[in-house]
């Protein structure tokens, strides 16, 4: 009986994959009509928008805009969104509105590098945009790569929670057994050693603290100095090139830093996690995991202060933050997941080959350089790569998603945020399984 049991899970998973294989084939190639577009001129005194239906857009060459009851009006950036009004599909900034600009009527158009400054004679500003900008605006209404790319991920949760249900109908069939690796039996076996373990891996983040700075002169300045001056450093190599376009651009890039060097930290310590806590691994059981949500611990209380510099930054600077700050929230949580989950899976593999903390060293590096820590993601990289990249790289999308919040006020990228939040959760489950599945090897391993 078990036998046929195991023979219709094994043909469900196939079946499965099947539907997943082709939901994803009908995602690539689905066809699609033309959207309507919501125009939004971000400028110095507010945000003008305009609504533009698919069939004016295919219509119109030239398009005019009409902003009132002003004279003097500075254009710093032109958002275009789709349907998700959280996910602009294209960003023209302050350095490209310039060629997309035809003429003003009785008026003119001077160049900054703030954006583009426009001046009438009359109460209004006409603006005609130029047939460069009607032949994007309908380049951009035909195209759907943004929720192709969402719609497979979205394929892959599905996918994974079908495995995840077959796997629990298939944990009864062992219940009574001894040897469980079962979703149910893992999911209580995890709550159980967070609570159990949950005092020793707040003391131990403590420890480590104290013995961090036991013998340092300036103690826990050097979790404030050590951000701070890497700022400085990449503020001074960057900002020649991106702080024109960038408002605020030291706290653009130190914002960014402190969230891209938590999660850098917790994935390149998990690689060699088992080989360095040798000694506590090989005396004592203890879960793995841990020892990687100690060190997370830790570099969560560094975290917090060294928030004070960006707080007192935006002090500085006079960042205005208003309710959306709160979106920050979620996309730490999000970061913190991603981080622990991926942690899980280099903590297993990093236990077996040697070589894999330089190889995870060198794609964090790669994956700095694509994840927009130094320059605005939509409005630098060329099509079609900043939206890949902001789809697919889950780094590139929790800082877009804390920066706008916290600088700009602004809920943005909220559907990639829950998609990587189920991912991430999902990605947690498999590192866990992982890992209990594997962790009495580790001993004679290491």
């Amino acid at each position: 009986m078990n036998k046929e049991r195991k023979t219709l899970f094994k043909m469900i998973r196939l079946l499965l994959l099947v539907l997943f294989l082709a939901a994803v084939v009908a995602a690539a190639l689905y066809p699609f009509e033309n959207r309507s577009l919501l125009i939004q001129f971000v400028t110095d005194q507010g945000v003008y928008s305009e609504k533009l239906r698919n069939d004016e857009i295919a219509q119109t060459i030239q398009h005019s805009v009409c902003f009132e009851k002003t004279q003097r009006i500075t254009i710093k950036e032109i958002r275009m969104y789709g349907e998700m009004k959280s996910m602009p599909v294209k960003i023209i900034g302050s350095g490209d509105v310039w060629n997309y600009v035809e003429m003003v009527e009785n008026g003119e158009k001077r160049w900054y590098s703030e954006g583009t400054e426009l001046t009438s004679q009359s109460d209004d500003i006409v603006l005609t945009m130029n047939l460069l900008y009607g032949e994007l605006i309908q380049k951009v209404s035909a195209s759907f790569l943004q929720e192709r790319l969402m719609l497979m991920e979205i394929c892959v949760i599905l996918f994974s929670i079908g495995l995840i249900i077959c796997s629990v109908a298939e944990e009864r069939i062992y219940e009574n057994r001894w040897y469980n690796h079962g979703p149910v039996f893992e999911v209580r076996k995890f709550c159980g050693d967070i609570k159990k373990y949950w005092q020793y891996m707040v003391y131990a983040a403590k420890t480590d603290l104290k013995a961090e700075v036991a013998n340092s002169y300036l103690n826990r300045l050097w979790w404030l100095l050590e951000p701070f001056f890497n700022m400085i450093v990449y503020v001074v190599v960057f900002g020649n090139i991106m702080g024109n376009s960038v408002e605020n651009y030291a706290t653009f890039v130190f914002s960014a830093l402190l969230m891209w060097n938590f999660f850098n930290k917790a994935v390149n310590y998990s690689v060699k996690l088992i080989r360095n806590n040798k000694d506590i691994v090989t005396k004592v059981y203890i879960p793995k995991f841990v020892l990687l949500l100690s060190n997370m611990i830790l570099n969560i209380f560094k975290l917090l202060f060294s928030m004070i510099v960006l707080v007192v930054m935006m002090l500085i600077f006079r960042v205005q933050i208003g309710f959306n700050i709160l979106w920050v929230i979620p996309a730490y949580i999000v970061m913190l997941m991603l981080a622990f989950g991926a942690g899980m899976i280099f903590l297993h593999f990093g236990v077996y080959v040697d070589d894999l903390s330089y190889a995870v060293g060198i794609l964090m590096n790669m994956l700095m350089f694509l994840s927009g820590i130094f320059y605005d993601m939509m409005t630098t990289l060329p099509e079609p790569l900043n939206i890949i990249m902001m789809c697919l790289n889950p780094a590139a999308m929790f800082v877009d998603t804390m920066r706008q919040a916290l600088l700009y006020n602004t809920a943005a990228n909220l559907p990639l945020l829950g998609i990587w939040f189920a991912l991430s959760l999902l990605l947690c489950c498999v590192g866990v399984h992982i890992v209990y599945k594997n962790e009495n090897s580790y001993v004679k391993v290491v």
